[in-house]
């Protein structure tokens, strides 16, 4: 696997600060390695923020362009799934990336270009596919271990960000669930 490294260095001059800046107070601060980098500075709309973000939207371009979505999608039909399947299989891709990404603006960003096409080849308005993807992609980024919130209520508590995502998980997929409901029972 190749390495990459990123490097970044902000500096704000204070006259008035009488002491020195050293290594140790660049460890106590911001030193980050590995994937700790990535886990801090997700979804935080800073330079590393965006360049994951970007990275997010590569990655869901590059299963579109090997055909994976493809293969979903006509899978979902293949197996007789109306409107409310094909919904279902559209906000599944959008939770599973957004768990993977820790993001849920590149996910819906890159997929929900497909929601209009896949939306007329199920007779039904586009808005009706997009909300839930969009609600979805909200929802499921709290349960990545990697998302930005995640990381910072990990590092409060004292608790990993896995164990923080295991607990969201639960009220997470109740508001999941409720977002499908109402869009199935209030606006089909």
């Amino acid at each position: 696997m190749k390495r990459i490294l990123l490097a970044g260095m902000k500096h704000e001059t204070n006259t008035f600060a009488t002491g020195s800046t050293g290594m140790r107070e660049y460890e106590d601060r911001t030193l980050l390695l590995g994937d700790e980098a990535a886990a801090y500075f997700a979804g935080t709309k800073t330079e590393y923020g965006g360049m994951l973000d970007a990275a997010g939207e590569v990655f869901a371009k590059g299963l579109t362009s090997i055909g994976a979505i493809d293969t979903i999608i006509k899978g979902a039909q293949n197996a007789g799934f109306g409107s409310l399947g094909m919904t279902l299989v559209m906000t599944g891709v959008i939770v599973v990336a957004s768990i993977v990404m820790g993001s849920g603006n590149a996910p819906f960003f890159a997929f929900a270009a497909l929601a209009p096409a896949v939306a007329a080849k199920m007779g039904i308005a586009p808005v009706l596919m997009l909300l839930p993807m969009q609600f979805a992609a909200g929802i499921a980024r709290n349960v990545s271990p990697i998302t930005a919130v995640v990381v910072a209520v990990s590092g409060i508590s004292n608790v990993p960000p896995i164990e923080i995502a295991k607990r969201s998980a639960i009220p997470m997929g109740l508001g999941l669930l409720a977002t499908l409901i109402g869009t199935f029972t209030l606006l089909h």
